[in-house]
């Protein structure tokens, strides 16, 4: 996954609320976030820290200016700033013109009435081209987007980029595709992004989390929050191997709703390869429970999507192990980050018929709209 750094120029006034639109759709994929505070030169002075090394920029602008286009251009390219990409996301909805996606590819780029920064040099090559024309130039290091709103800028920029809605179409499709072909690795492989390249691995055992999560001592107690878990769900694993049985149990949901067990084989001759199997197993079963804890600690750069967390929550019965899901960092006032867990990594992919029936359902769901706002 991605860890995004969220910047926006000034525009109208609701630039939060667009940084926090475009936040929320990152995170529902999985994604983690960070919103800078507003202005034109926050998301420049927080890439100087080494702290964005590898994270990924978006700036939310309401104009066009070259010389800000060469100077993340170059600075992420000679190293000043150490964003691994950047995304400039053009709010198209906030002016008439020169900004929309049409503007963007036909209208000549000119020196901004207030670049007072740039040499004639730096930018002369692309003064009277268009900004598409710049982009196109300098893909390896930023992109763009623009769209008429702030969801649709993320959803594009999920979509691998570009002005037009067919990206959108074409990322969706590849997405797809990725995703039936994972299908199969569902439940024993999980799938990161790190460097622009995709990572696929074996899901380790919880036995092997490096972090904890304790009450009292690393969480904010009023930040805690659990959605209750399914009853149906087993209770006790009793893991049969050689003459010996290992035995995993939740006392209390056992009190709460009576002993539901499962009994499976190991074939390892080791009692620590029999633990790791079992827990491994044991939060796998507790997949479907829709379990999902919630909660902030202080910030610090070892919580990461994709790693195992040993979970101490006594006062809301959390004694295991649970998987980090979502993961946002707040500099607004206090360095703190914000946390979502679940017992077992989502699935990888979908079946074939599953992802036809997303589309489908997707695409009545744009002609309902329509016809809605047609209506009124």
């Amino acid at each position: 996954m991605t860890d995004y750094i969220i910047g926006c120029d000034n525009i109208d006034g609701k630039e939060k609320s667009y940084q926090s639109k475009v936040a929320k759709v990152l995170k529902e994929k999985g994604h983690s976030t960070e919103i800078l505070s507003v202005g034109p030169n926050f998301t420049q002075t927080k890439g100087l820290s080494s702290s964005c090394k590898g994270k990924t920029a978006i700036f939310i602008v309401g104009g066009s200016d070259i010389g800000t286009y060469v100077d993340f251009r170059d600075g992420i390219k000679n190293g000043y700033y150490h964003y691994k990409y950047a995304w400039f996301a053009f709010a198209s909805w906030t002016a008439t013109t020169w900004i929309t996606c049409k503007e963007l590819k036909s209208r000549a780029l000119v020196r901004a009435h207030d670049d007072n920064f740039s040499s004639s040099s730096s930018i002369s090559k692309y003064i009277g081209k268009s900004a598409d024309d710049f982009f196109k130039d300098n893909k390896d290091v930023l992109n763009y987007v623009c769209g008429q709103t702030p969801e649709e800028l993320a959803k594009k920029i999920l979509g691998g980029g570009s002005g037009s809605s067919n990206s959108e179409s074409s990322g969706s499709s590849i997405k797809n595709a990725i995703q039936e072909v994972l299908y199969g690795w569902n439940d024993e492989a999980y799938c990161y992004v790190r460097d622009d390249t995709m990572h696929i691995a074996r899901i380790p055992s919880p036995v092997t989390a490096e972090l904890s999560l304790i009450e009292g001592d690393n969480i904010y107690q009023d930040s805690i929050s659990v959605t209750d878990i399914d009853p149906d769900m087993p209770n006790k694993l009793i893991v049969n191997w050689g003459n010996e049985t290992f035995v995993i149990q939740d006392d209390e949901r056992i009190k709460r709703f009576g002993e539901i067990s499962k009994t499976i084989d190991s074939t390892d001759n080791y009692e620590k390869d029999v633990v790791s199997f079992a827990y491994r197993e044991w939060n796998k079963l507790l997949k479907d429970s829709e379990r999902v804890l919630e909660c902030k600690v202080d910030g610090d750069s070892k919580w990461r999507i994709g790693k195992w967390a040993r979970v101490y929550i006594p006062s809301f019965n959390l004694n295991g192990f649970m998987w980090i899901t979502k993961c946002s960092h707040d500099d607004s006032g206090e360095w703190a980050t914000n946390l979502t867990l679940k017992d077992y990594p989502p699935d990888l992919g979908k079946k074939p018929s599953e992802t036809d029936t997303e589309e489908e359902e997707d695409e009545d769901s744009e002609e309902d709209s329509d016809s809605e706002e047609e209506e009124e």
